[in-house]
């Protein structure tokens, strides 16, 4: 593979390595479009494309309405909002009561992955573009949400940044799910994700070695199971790699889905959360995956997980009764009992709700 340099981004459709920047013609910024998706499911949703050039007309949909709440869904590599994965959680959205925008960039992410990496910034600067039109047409930035998963959580961080210096103001809340590590790694907060990006920004990382990225770059980041692998077997093989990735996303539908069920722990570092070592970190703090998280507790948290679908540990949320267990590659499952500390988790969980 071609070596990541982001520094100076390639011109269109030259390989990495060049010394020119990436630019996105006035011409090809009609292959850069938000779809509307109405209510529905996956099958038979309404789903309807503006370009670039569309966004007041955008404005009018009927399925649009900016006094409610708002989730722009940026998927990616190789991502399409044709596919299953945007169009099912839009349909989650949906039910939630959002307006619900899918953003694509499939004509700069088919292509290989250090050049898609290098248009995702001048497809942030005309994202942004795109959404402070909608914002002279009513939307409220701080109604404004958007969910990225693995190089879309890279490039709504680029769309972000350009919206800030655009607007001067910030998008309410970013969710990365396992943002991307390769190309990013070795990068400073001006050039992938950061909490600085948008008032608040929550991480969900389920493979952190792999296609994922380690160090935390939210308000709030869960570590999933460690972070690194995940449980469960897909065709009777271990989730590995692309699994745990994508687990980010499956994970984050049930916590839409079940709200106040994935109790996580706060730890003091991304080591201990590696170790899964956070349970008897005093004093014991909690917090929620989903939309209810508390954004006033900070940091880096453990979060235990089932094997399969909907993954949550959590049976009794009004009693939080929990069980969590320590997983990895190189051992075996092992189930702890902590209902030990209920008491102390159920006092910490009233001040979040």
């Amino acid at each position: 593979m071609a070596k990541c340099t982001l520094s100076m981004p390639a011109v269109k459709r030259r390989g990495p390595g060049s010394s020119k920047q990436a630019i996105i013609t006035k011409k090809a910024l009609k292959y850069l479009s938000f779809y509307v998706q109405g209510p529905g499911n996956i099958f038979n949703a309404r789903h309807v494309k503006y370009t670039y050039f569309q966004m007041h007309q955008l404005a009018r949909d009927k399925d649009i309405d900016f006094k409610k709440k708002t989730l722009l869904y940026v998927g990616g590599f190789l991502d399409s909002p044709n596919f299953p994965i945007a169009s099912s959680l839009a349909a989650v959205y949906h039910e939630l009561n959002y307006n619900v925008l899918l953003l694509d960039t499939n004509t700069f992410t088919t292509m290989e992955y250090p050049m898609a990496v290098r248009f995702m910034r001048p497809v942030g600067k005309h994202v942004a573009k795109m959404l402070a039109v909608l914002v002279e047409e009513g939307l409220d930035p701080k109604k404004l949400e958007v969910v990225g998963l693995s190089l879309g959580a890279q490039t709504m961080s680029y769309v972000a940044k350009a919206f800030q210096e655009i607007t001067g103001k910030n998008i309410s809340r970013l969710t990365g799910l396992d943002p991307s590590g390769p190309c990013f790694r070795n990068l400073g907060p001006e050039e992938r994700l950061d909490m600085s990006d948008a008032d608040f920004v929550d991480v969900v990382k389920t493979n952190i070695d792999g296609f994922g990225l380690a160090a935390p770059t939210g308000h709030v980041n869960f570590y999933v199971n460690g972070g690194e692998y995940q449980p469960g077997d897909v065709l009777w093989m271990p989730c590995n790699v692309m699994c745990s990735h994508v687990r980010s996303f499956t994970l984050w539908i049930a916590a839409l889905k079940y709200p106040d069920r994935f109790i996580a722990i706060q730890c003091d570092s991304v080591q201990q959360a590696r170790n899964r070592e956070c349970y008897d970190r005093r004093p014991l703090v909690t917090n929620i995956l989903g939309l209810n998280v508390d954004k006033t507790k900070e940091g880096i948290f453990y979060l235990a997980t089932d094997n399969n679908y909907p993954y949550y540990l959590v049976v009794d949320p009004a009693n939080t009764i929990f069980v969590g267990y320590t997983y990895g590659p190189d051992r075996p499952v092992q189930y702890h009992d902590h209902t030990e500390d209920r008491r102390e988790v159920e006092a910490i969980l009233r001040t979040v709700r």
